[in-house]
């Protein structure tokens, strides 16, 4: 049965090689891990993502941590912030770490007794790339100060 389970596993870590192998992309490849890391370029800041099919639990998640950093000063804004846009988003969502002020858009998807084809990637990704290319400017200017946290809300409210 295990030995099953990791030949679901490798199949779907192929059909991600193979949705981004159809996209042109270059990427970084963990086979053992069944890791992918990649990015693009967005509209104005750099969209690094992280693409695992997680064996043990199987489920794939993707994640891209935003090029900011929260400073303590902004972090309670932030958090509101990361609420809001939260509530907008049809899939995936961004985690705010209080801590250290790190944002990461996850999102995740099981495949439990199910076969995935790259059709599933083409979706996470093209979701993932919309949702942190949209807000990633808005949290660094944020940060940066130069947009007040009402400012924030109206913006992304229209």
């Amino acid at each position: 049965m295990a030995d099953e389970k990791m030949e679901r596993c490798k199949r779907v870590f192929g059909s991600l090689c193979t949705a981004l192998d159809n996209r042109g992309w270059h990427y970084e490849k963990y086979d053992e891990d069944l890791v992918i890391k990649c990015g693009v370029q967005g509209d104005d800041l750099p969209i690094d993502l992280v693409i695992s099919v997680e064996a043990d639990i199987e489920l794939i998640m993707l994640m891209s941590r935003l090029p900011v950093v929260i400073s303590e000063e902004r972090r309670l804004d932030a958090a509101i912030a990361v609420n809001y846009v939260n509530a907008k988003l049809v899939d995936g969502s961004f985690d705010f770490n209080l801590e250290d002020g790190v944002i990461v858009f996850r999102m995740t998807s099981s495949f439990i007794e199910s076969e995935i084809g790259s059709e599933l990637f083409d979706y996470m990704i093209w979701m993932a790339i919309n949702a942190v290319d949209r807000y990633n400017d808005k949290f660094f200017m944020l940060e940066k100060g130069m947009m007040s946290l009402k400012e924030f809300i109206k913006d992304i409210s229209e």
